[in-house]
């Protein structure tokens, strides 16, 4: 009866003593964090990505480690960071091309920019130029309409690169204002700039990163610019949209991304980083610098980003029937 009754005391106690406390869950990021770059170093992207690592080493606190992947237009490095675990320690700087236009021309591809991926951070957006050599007498998009007019079939512009955002403008533009002009694509923006200065092709739609420097030295002249606005760097070029293709607009852009299941307040604080990163004074110079336009999206206008610009050039891409081998 004792017995009993001290265990049921006993009981009692356990009952309204506190609970052991349980070990505090780590906060992320605790270690260091790894960003791929599908592209070799030294481009765009990459400057982008190692101005971003150094911001989020500074305010997370951890290593990041900037790790170029490049190779298959891209896919190599996107694939490897779309199957990292979802923990938050690998993401990807990526850019328009692997994830809104070459999947769109791959029979099979790895990835599935809506359904693999998030994206995280999209700092800025790079409208391009439309360009013809300084020597050329074409002086605004109307002038290269009749010129192309009047030299049906026998007219040429160059890309960096089938499928790229370079050659689908162009394609757009064409398209827009029913133009017989053949298509000469070369291996990235360096070999085009050289044949469109030297006046071996007719024009060029080109990144404002890497084509704005030649028109600033007079080595080339732009003819337009694919913004739905005139640019700040730019007052004078006018939006080939005000120039007879009204709703005309596309650009290039490198952004942060993370696998999908990646827990949401880790997307959310990198959200936050680098829109904090997009709105010092230094960052927006170097952006408007570089022929950018700094933006400003939450995770939600993010997806719906993503997702117009996957229908804007899947369009196209259709239309034109562009396909990359496998």
């Amino acid at each position: 009866m004792i017995r009993n009754l001290l265990a049921a005391l006993a009981c009692a106690i356990a009952l309204l003593a506190p609970p052991l406390a349980q070990p505090a869950r780590a906060e992320w990021p605790e270690r260091a964090i790894r960003m791929i770059v599908p592209f070799p170093p030294g481009g765009g992207t990459d400057a982008l990505a190692r101005v971003l690592a150094q911001h989020l080493q500074t305010t997370l606190g951890q290593p990041v480690a900037v790790e170029n992947r490049a190779g298959a237009s891209g896919v190599i490095g996107t694939e490897a960071g779309a199957r990292a675990p979802a923990d938050g320690y690998t993401l990807t700087l990526n850019a328009s091309g692997p994830l809104t236009i070459v999947p769109q021309m791959l029979p099979n591809p790895p990835y599935d920019p809506l359904r693999s991926v998030v994206a995280v951070a999209i700092p800025s957006v790079t409208p391009l130029l439309m360009v013809v050599p300084a020597a050329s007498p074409l002086r605004d998009v109307q002038d290269f309409v009749r010129w192309a007019q009047a030299n049906a079939g026998r007219g040429n512009y160059c890309s960096i690169g089938i499928g790229s955002p370079s050659h689908l403008s162009a394609e757009m533009f064409m398209r827009a204002f029913r133009l017989d002009v053949t298509h000469v694509p070369y291996n990235g923006s360096g070999p085009a700039l050289t044949a469109i200065v030297a006046n071996t092709c007719d024009v060029l739609f080109d990144s404002g990163t890497s084509s704005s420097p030649l028109v600033r030295q007079g080595l080339l002249r732009a003819l337009g610019i694919t913004a739905s606005r005139r640019h700040p760097s730019f007052p004078d070029v006018a939006p080939i949209a005000e120039q007879g293709a009204p709703g005309y607009e596309t650009f290039t852009w490198s952004g942060l991304f993370a696998p999908a299941g990646t827990p949401q307040p880790v997307l959310e604080r990198l959200n936050r980083e680098a829109r904090a990163l997009a709105a010092t004074p230094a960052e927006r110079a170097r952006i408007e610098s570089q022929g950018g336009l700094v933006m400003d999206m939450d995770l939600a206008e993010l997806a719906d980003f993503m997702r117009r610009e996957i229908d804007s050039w899947g369009a196209v891409i259709r239309a034109a029937n562009i396909r990359l081998n496998p």
